[in-house]
C-alpha cells in the first residue's frame, strides 16, 4: 500500500516577470533566477512573511521536536514556514505548521508531476494553506544537482532561515553559511549536547548565525527576534552568493 496519495489539484506555470512571481527570488538570485515556478495550492503565500528550515534528515528527537516548537509558534503568528519535503526537519516543520492552523511551503528538488501528498499529512493538509513549488520542468525527476539549487530557493523565499542541527559538514552546514553570504538573517539552534547532535551549529553561530534558545519561563524556543525578522522588508545589500549552489541537505 502506497504512503502517497496523488493531489487533486492541477499546477499553474509562474513565470519570471508575470504578477506574483516573488520578487524577493529575483531580487536575490539574479541571473540565477529560475525562468518558471510550478506551483501548486495558494499562491498567495510568496507574498507572506516566511522563515526557511534547514535541518538534517536524521535529526535527533530533540531537534525535531524544536523544528516543530519553532514552526508552531511561528505558524501562530502568520508567518508561512518554507521548507523541502524531506523526512526528519522538512517535514516536522511543515506537520507543525499545518496543526497549528497556519501555512506552509513545500520545495521539491524535482518536476511538480512527482508530488504526492503522503498519507500522514492529509488529516491536516489544506490547500489554500499550502503551496507546493518546483522550479524544474514538471516531469524532471530527482538530481543531486537539483536538490542543490531547491535549497537557493527555499533561502531565497525566505526572510530568514532557522537551521535546526548541522553536522560538521554537508548539505544544512552548507545552506547556512550561504544564507548569511546572501545578506539574510541566520537563526541557529543551540541546546545542552549539541556538540554531539549537531556540531555545524556552532561553526554557524561563530560565523555570525543568531542563537535560538529555550524561554526558561515559557518552555519553548524563543523565536520572538525570528517573528521580527520576517516581517521585515527583504533588503538586499549584495547578490555575491547568486551564484553559489548549496550542498544537497543530509
Amino acid at each position: 500500500m502506497t504512503n502517497l496519495i496523488q493531489p487533486m489539484l492541477a499546477p499553474a506555470a509562474l513565470d519570471l516577470g508575470d504578477e506574483g512571481f516573488p520578487l524577493a527570488v529575483a531580487r536575490l538570485l539574479g541571473s540565477k533566477t529560475p525562468k518558471t515556478l510550478y506551483c501548486q495550492g495558494n499562491l498567495a503565500l510568496l507574498g507572506k512573511p516566511a522563515v526557511g528550515f534547514c535541518g538534517s534528515r536524521k535529526a535527533s528527537e530533540k531537534g525535531l521536536r524544536v523544528a516543530a516548537d519553532c514552526a508552531t509558534q511561528l505558524a501562530q503568528s502568520g508567518i508561512v514556514v518554507v521548507s523541502g519535503y524531506a523526512a526528519g526537519v522538512d517535514y516536522a516543520a511543515h506537520k507543525a505548521a499545518f496543526e497549528a492552523g497556519g501555512s506552509t511551503i513545500l520545495v521539491l528538488p524535482e518536476g511538480i508531476e512527482h508530488f504526492r501528498i503522503r498519507k500522514t499529512l492529509v488529516q491536516d493538509w489544506d490547500w489554500d494553506r499550502a503551496l507546493v513549488i518546483s522550479q524544474f520542468p514538471p516531469s524532471a525527476g530527482w538530481k543531486t544537482y537539483r536538490a542543490m539549487e531547491r535549497n537557493t530557493l527555499i533561502i531565497a523565499l525566505s526572510r530568514a532561515m532557522i537551521v535546526i542541527e548541522a553536522g560538521a559538514t554537508g548539505g544544512t552546514l552548507h545552506a547556512g553559511e550561504s544564507t548569511l553570504k546572501m545578506g539574510l538573517p541566520l537563526y541557529v539552534v543551540e541546546y545542552g549536547d549539541m556538540a554531539n547532535e549537531a556540531p555545524g551549529n556552532a561553526v554557524l553561530i561563530a560565523k555570525g548565525g543568531i542563537r535560538v534558545r529555550k524561554n526558561p519561563q515559557l518552555g519553548v524556543a524563543n523565536v520572538e527576534a525570528i517573528r521580527q525578522a520576517a516581517s521585515k522588508p527583504l533588503v538586499v545589500s549584495s547578490m555575491q552568493s547568486a551564484s553559489l549552489p548549496l550542498a544537497f541537505a543530509t
